[in-house]
Formats: C-alpha cells, sequence, structure tokens
C-alpha cells in the first residue's frame, strides 16, 4: 500500500466520523465537516499536479461549503511542482502531519487494568469532561489549543457508530478519577489512533503512553495490519510517540489558499 492509498482509506475511515461528506471528484478527495470548520476537517487529497480548471473546481466546491480551501498532499518528491504550483498561485503551508506507524515493539501493558472502553452515555460524559480538560491552551505540550467544536463533533461520532466496532473511546482512570483519553478508528485493516490526552496533573507518569498503546493492543486484536497516528511535525507529541515505539513513515502538508 503507497503512502497516498493509505491516506485515501484514513478520508474513508474518517467518512461519519470527522468527515460529514466525501466528495470524490477523481483528481482529489474533499472532506467535509459540518460541526468543525478547521483546516483539519475540511481539505482537498490530491496526488498530483492539478490543471487550472481542476484548481477552480476545488476552491468553487470550498466555496459553497463555506470552507477556507486546504489542498492536502504527501511531502515527496514526485509532489514537488505542485507545491511549487500552489506556492505561485497565493498558496502558503499551513500544517505539516507526520505520519507515525506502530514499530511492532512488546506492548508495555501498564496502567491497562485502569482503562475502561466507553459503553454508555454516562461514560461518554466522563470521557468528554476529561478530554477536554488535557487539551487547554498555553500548554506547552498541546500544539492544537482548546477542542471548541471538536468536541461536539466527537460526541456526535459516538452516538452515530454506538453499535459497531468502527470507533472506540477509551478513558485511563488513576485510582477513581479519570485522568486520560485516547480513541482507535478502525476500517479494512487500519487501525488510526487519535485524540490521546492526559491532565497536566499526571503528565510524565504513564498515563498517555498507556491510553496510546492500549488502543495498538486493541487494534492487533481487531486484526488490522496496520496501526498508526499523525501528529504535528516536530511537535512535543511527535517526539512522545517516538519515544513508545512509532516509527516516522512519512510527511503530508496542508497548503492554504489565502485568495
Amino acid at each position: 500500500m503507497s503512502n497516498y492509498e493509505l491516506l485515501r482509506k484514513y478520508y474513508q475511515l474518517q467518512q461519519s466520523i470527522m468527515f460529514d461528506r466525501l466528495i470524490d471528484l477523481k483528481f482529489a478527495l474533499m472532506g467535509y465537516s459540518l460541526i468543525d470548520k478547521s483546516m483539519y476537517w475540511n481539505n482537498a487529497l490530491v496526488n498530483r499536479v492539478l490543471t487550472e480548471r481542476e484548481l477552480k473546481e476545488i476552491e468553487g466546491n470550498f466555496r459553497k461549503l463555506k470552507r477556507e480551501t486546504i489542498i492536502y498532499f504527501e511531502r515527496s518528491v514526485s509532489n514537488e511542482k505542485l507545491q511549487k504550483i500552489l506556492f505561485r498561485r497565493g498558496y502558503r503551508q499551513a500544517y505539516e502531519d507526520s505520519w507515525q506507524f506502530w514499530g511492532g515493539v512488546t506492548v508495555d501493558e501498564t496502567h491497562f487494568k485502569s482503562i475502561r472502553k466507553v459503553k454508555t452515555k454516562e461514560d461518554l460524559g466522563v470521557f468528554l469532561k476529561t478530554f477536554d480538560a488535557c487539551y487547554q491552551k498555553d500548554d506547552p505540550q498541546n500544539v492544537y489549543g482548546e477542542l471548541g467544536d471538536y468536541l461536539k463533533a466527537a460526541e456526535k461520532s459516538w452516538h452515530n457508530h454506538l453499535a459497531s466496532d468502527l470507533l472506540e473511546y477509551f478513558v485511563v482512570f488513576k485510582e477513581k478519577e479519570p485522568v486520560a483519553v485516547s480513541t482507535l478508528s478502525s476500517y479494512d485493516g487500519l487501525g488510526y489512533i487519535s485524540n490521546v490526552g492526559s491532565l497536566l496533573s499526571v503528565r510524565g507518569k504513564g498515563y498517555g503512553k498507556a491510553a496510546t498503546l492500549y488502543c495498538v493492543k486493541t487494534s492487533l486484536r481487531r486484526g488490522n495490519t496496520v496501526h498508526c497516528l499523525a501528529t504535528e511535525a516536530g511537535s512535543y507529541p511527535n517526539a512522545f510517540y517516538q519515544r513508545i515505539g512509532f516509527d516516522t513513515g512519512f510527511s503530508a502538508i496542508g497548503l492554504k489558499s489565502d485568495g
């Protein structure tokens, strides 16, 4: 599976989770979120140089959806021409994802007995409250800031997939107090880990690590063959995941139109 094929599979995985719509233009796969207007959930995945007509069609679709235009693609030699053309058109880099993959080492199961899967509305309330508390502004280890509308989308997604194992939320407890969270999404052999966070009061004590590795263990149990996550390149989370067993596979960038 090529990196582009993995990214397409990731977009398909996110359909009805974070993407309310996928628009396949053949030359681009557009993801759109009704609730969360951020650039991370409203963008177009491409893998080659776009013609003027194709780029205008993407931009026109985003205007109709009342979203900024974000073009997302793998950072690679084959996409350098595409990047240069977009820069000349007034685009600029908005973010860079580092795609990291589980390296196959033995899973450390410390704190696993203190982890519970979200199964009820009451559990969901605990997850959302803890998740929100893990992501605060002015946190040097958090590059994303406060969750905002993403929290609403996370709540909606759980209700959409309550009866399946496509989307699973987990909460880590310290004694009786919830202190960390994580999410596993599974689709066609791909296990994608996200929403990992721990309270500032327990940082450095292994709870964020446990939340992540529990997703790896569950992904293995689900029969997935690829276990991955994406972080902002060069960020604290990026280095953290490398320390606990993930290897960097490739980078992908989001270019934003200033027009």
